[in-house]
């Protein structure tokens, strides 16, 4: 995301500049108008081209010197160039969250924040891919730092990897001093091959087996930036292109071809086409062809572009507009309290290039050229500590603010529990808030209300993950399976049996609401699990809106009974969309406005119906309907008695608080059914 050169280093090609601007611009117009320009997301690995240009011709120049490269000052010069305003853009960015994101955004924008500053934030976001528990979370604020998290672990591992290459080459080669420059040039290029290809196949490999975190691998992407390398090789090995009138043709069809792919891919890549893997090739050879046209003044090349001003002057501080925009388009319809229409998105681009001219007066010119940062290279990293502890300390005492909360909520909770005489049968009307109540979990703490949902949960379908709860020579032996939403149940199912002196054992894991798929929780082997532990009842529930035919949940059950189990069918709770959730957070806390946020049962209830239920009715199995306790007659609650019913939207998970409230409708409905023989 490099934008500018020092006054007195080289000139910077003005076609670089124009291309810059043009990656910078198909990804803010992607942001803006995703269903317009689809593709737009592409820029992002044009800059990464242009950055393996422009740093691989750097430490090529280095690596033929008799000093060789020095990652100690390159790295410095690094710092200086993109931490300051890096650092600028993400205090500014943690205020804004603090001032207008919703409560239950504060903590994870928070911590990625802190994994923003650090650059691991495309390791977070991948190992979010993956997290079936975080797959609900909303758009950060900070989640754009991703593809600079990706530079700059490369900015960090390429001179070491190149210094290694020469130095190797040096002693296998025996050679003397002054023939490092060939020796430099051969074991470089050998390496941005190596680099190029291994990069390209992991990318290929991973987008293929789980395209989520390849998005955001530095793996997968590392051979975008070797190709910009490989275009510096062939460049320094005297590739560059002559300046006949012939060659200036070639060279301007190039510069075209490579225009027009980035514009026809912006607009026409499909949406959800697996990525980066072979589709990145689309960009990554755009980039390489505009680069191999290189600067020329046509006017008839659309490199003649670097003639006009403007367009120039947003290469320049393209690095400032791509991390000014994405906070702006996040935080703005918070900060308004309306959605973004064309008008607001509009001004959401005007005031990123102001920002970003400012930022590139203010911030990236005084610190990347000044002389007091560039007299020695530990004052380079010392600037770049001090960022890091400026972001992590805002970052951090939010966290901790919000930990106390969580805690001093958890202590209500429990006290809300002892002296609590809600009913957890069928409602004849939602209740009516007490106006002097504290919700419980909080709103910026109820994502993280799980309880001991998950302590044993199988979320990579590595095979049976079990815990066990109550005395081993317990009368009553309960097992749970299912997925998630039998997860959810297991606080208030394990209160229960804590009342009752019952042993509950847990069989649950990702996506497993029909337990008998491969991997899920073990698999087929479940059945002998199951079968083998003297269970009084097995409980299954799931997810509402499964992704599972039905005749594959029905075969599962069946042969659950089959099996001489004592199958007990949970019907789902209502759906929770992401308006009501967004107006629980709008609530900001009041229980009065946060009990109005209801769902409708048409939308919570009979657009879904529960296919547990239906199952059960036609094969006479035992039921109990998780419907009941949260909906009135006409509508579903999402604050029930002070308590926040859900920790997250759409997949509608209960809060372990809510949970733990429904222990007696445990004790009531499973004494029941055990009473008259499962």
């Amino acid at each position: 995301m490099e934008a500018m050169t020092s006054p007195a280093a080289r000139p910077m090609r003005r076609d670089i500049q124009v291309l810059r601007a043009v990656a910078v611009g198909v990804v803010l117009l992607y942001h803006l108008w995703p269903n317009r320009f689809p593709g737009g997301f592409v820029g992002v690995d044009v800059f990464f081209v242009v950055s393996g240009l422009l740093i691989t011709s750097h430490l090529l120049r280095e690596a033929e010197t008799p000093r060789g490269i020095r990652p100690v000052a390159f790295w410095a010069n690094r710092v200086r160039r993109l931490l300051p305003l890096a650092v600028v853009v993400l205090v500014a960015t943690m205020l804004g969250v603090l001032a207008w994101a919703p409560a239950s955004q504060v903590a994870p924008s928070m911590r990625h924040a802190i994994a923003s500053m650090l650059s691991v934030e495309n390791w977070m976001l991948a190992s979010d891919a993956v997290d079936y528990l975080a797959r609900d979370q909303q758009a950060l604020p900070t989640q754009h730092f991703w593809s600079l998290s990706v530079e700059e672990q490369f900015y960090v591992v390429w001179p070491l990897l190149l210094v290694a290459a020469v130095a190797i080459a040096m002693r296998a080669r025996r050679a003397r001093a002054t023939a490092r420059p060939i020796v430099a040039r051969d074991a470089v290029r050998v390496t941005v091959l190596v680099v190029l290809v291994a990069s390209f196949v992991a990318s290929i490999l991973q987008t293929w087996l789980a395209p989520g975190p390849a998005y955001f691998a530095t793996t997968t992407r590392a051979w975008e930036l070797a190709a910009g390398a490989a275009l510096a090789v062939v460049a320094h090995d005297g590739g560059a292109l002559p300046a006949a009138a012939r060659a200036r043709a070639w060279r301007a069809a190039a510069s075209w071809a490579g225009l027009a792919l980035i514009v026809g891919t912006t607009l026409l890549l499909p949406a959800g086409t697996p990525f980066p893997g072979v589709a990145a090739l689309l960009p990554v050879v755009a980039a390489v062809l505009w680069l191999v046209g290189g600067e020329h003044d046509r006017w008839w090349s659309p490199a003649a572009l670097g003639r006009v001003r403007p367009v120039v002057w947003m290469g320049d501080v393209s690095y400032g507009i791509y991390l000014w925009h994405w906070p702006l388009i996040v935080l703005v319809p918070f900060a308004i309290g309306a959605d973004l229409t064309s008008p607001t998105k509009v001004g959401i681009v005007a005031a990123t290039l102001a920002l970003a001219g400012a930022s590139a007066v203010l911030v990236e010119r005084p610190f990347r050229f000044g002389r007091v940062w560039r007299a020695r290279p530990w004052r380079a990293f010392a600037l770049g500590a001090a960022g890091a502890v400026l972001v992590v300390a805002v970052a951090g005492s939010s966290l901790v603010a919000i930990d106390r909360e969580r805690a001093d909520a958890a202590a209500a909770a429990e006290q809300a529990l002892a002296d609590s005489d809600l009913d957890p049968g069928p409602l004849d009307a939602i209740p009516p808030a007490d106006p002097d109540a504290t919700l419980v979990p909080t709103i910026a703490g109820r994502a993280d209300d799980r309880g001991v949902m998950y302590d044993c949960f199988d979320n990579e379908h590595l095979g049976p993950r079990t815990c066990t709860y109550g005395p081993d020579d317990a009368d009553v032996r309960v097992a749970i399976v299912g997925d998630s939403h039998a997860a959810h149940l297991i606080p208030g199912i394990v209160a229960a049996a804590d009342a009752e002196g019952w042993r509950v054992e847990t069989y649950v894991g990702r996506s497993c609401d029909a337990v008998l798929v491969e991997g899920c929780t073990g698999g087929a082997s479940i059945l002998a699990d199951l079968s083998g532990g003297d269970y009084d009842l097995v409980v299954a529930s799931g997810f509402r809106d499964t992704y599972l035919e039905p005749a594959v949940l029905a075969e599962s059950w069946q042969a659950l009974r089959d099996a001489g189990l004592p199958l007990v069918l949970v019907g789902d709770v209502p759906l929770h969309p992401q308006a009501t959730f967004a107006c629980v957070d709008a609530s900001q806390g009041d229980p009065v406005a946060a009990t109005a946020c209801t769902t409708s049962r048409a939308e919570a209830i009979d657009a879904l119906p529960s296919t547990q239920l239906t199952w059960a009715a036609e094969h006479d199995v035992p039921t109990i309907d998780l419907t009941a306790p949260f909906c009135d007659p006409e509508a579903c609650a999402s604050v029930l008695d002070g308590v926040v019913v859900y920790q997250d939207s759409p997949s509608s998970h209960l809060t372990a608080t809510m949970s733990t409230r429904l222990a007696p409708l445990w004790r009531a409905e499973l004494g029941a059914i055990l009473a008259a023989g499962g």
